[in-house]
């Protein structure tokens, strides 16, 4: 029996769906024998399913903890928004043009759902979102670019790309850092896409996709180095005085470059 149509292929399939909807972060530990008892099966189509993971990048082992959802380092996230990048205009400019009605409507329907978080945010006068926004609008995003790769009708790319965002989701999950600035720049370009997409203008399909994943990534990595610079300030100030750990702050903004404005 081939991986695909096997008991490997359904835990495979159900742990990607747990690290999908934020159940498993970065640095969880993920038990064979708890996976095998919530599908009610035995570990070894479990333990083929982790392996294949493994391989992915997805998850790793760790001498005397078991698997561990594997945390991404700043090179991963580079290469997975470059994947990206290559991959996913190519697709949304094959789609232009062909897509049936019920998936513009269902693109419309997700758009929908960022402009609503936006509102909610709005009218509570908050910049950032809760943990339920935050699971509506990764799975809102998540389902629009699946869509239209989905569309393109390529399985092999479809599988390229699931296997990357499944990555960057796991990195989405540890950080929900978007903020109301972000959700309505991602809204924008959901729409301009969909609109050139209807419109059958493929090149400027491919340029908005490839202009979004490429904001993406510079949020991504705009958290990921502040999040270091702050676990660095942390472990420099462990046991220091509190005047000391404040003039450590002050002596990283004195050197830190200023933002250059464009």
């Amino acid at each position: 029996m081939s991986f695909a149509n096997s008991l490997s292929s359904q835990a495979y399939q159900h742990i990607q769906r747990k690290l999908l909807s934020g159940a498993w972060n970065a640095g969880d530990v993920i038990s064979e024998q708890s996976v095998a008892q919530e599908m009610g099966i035995s570990r070894t189509p479990v333990r083929e399913a982790i392996r294949h993971l493994e391989q992915e990048g997805v998850l790793e082992q760790v001498p005397r903890f078991g698997t561990r959802v594997k945390a991404l380092d700043r090179r991963d996230l580079v290469e997975l928004y470059e994947l990206r990048d290559a991959l996913e205009p190519y697709a949304v400019a094959q789609v232009a043009g062909k897509l049936e009605d019920e998936d513009v409507k269902t693109l419309g329907r997700l758009c929908d759902e960022l402009k609503n978080v936006a509102k909610e945010l709005r009218r509570k006068g908050h910049t950032k979102p809760d943990a339920e926004m935050m699971k509506r609008l990764m799975s809102a995003d998540m389902a629009f670019h699946h869509l239209l790769i989905r569309a393109a009708g390529n399985g092999r790319l479809m599988k390229i790309v699931a296997e990357g965002r499944v990555l960057a989701r796991i990195f989405s999950t540890s950080r929900q850092e978007h903020d109301l600035e972000v959700i309505e720049q991602t809204l924008r370009y959901h729409l301009e896409i969909v609109e050139a997409v209807v419109a059958g203008d493929g090149e400027a399909a491919r340029r908005l996709m490839s202009q979004h994943i490429r904001a993406s990534m510079g949020e991504a990595l705009e958290h990921f180095d502040r999040q270091q610079a702050l676990a660095q300030r942390e472990a420099m100030s462990v046991g220091l005085p509190e005047a000391f750990t404040t003039e450590l702050e002050v002596l990283d903004k004195t050197l830190r470059p200023p933002k250059t404005r464009t």
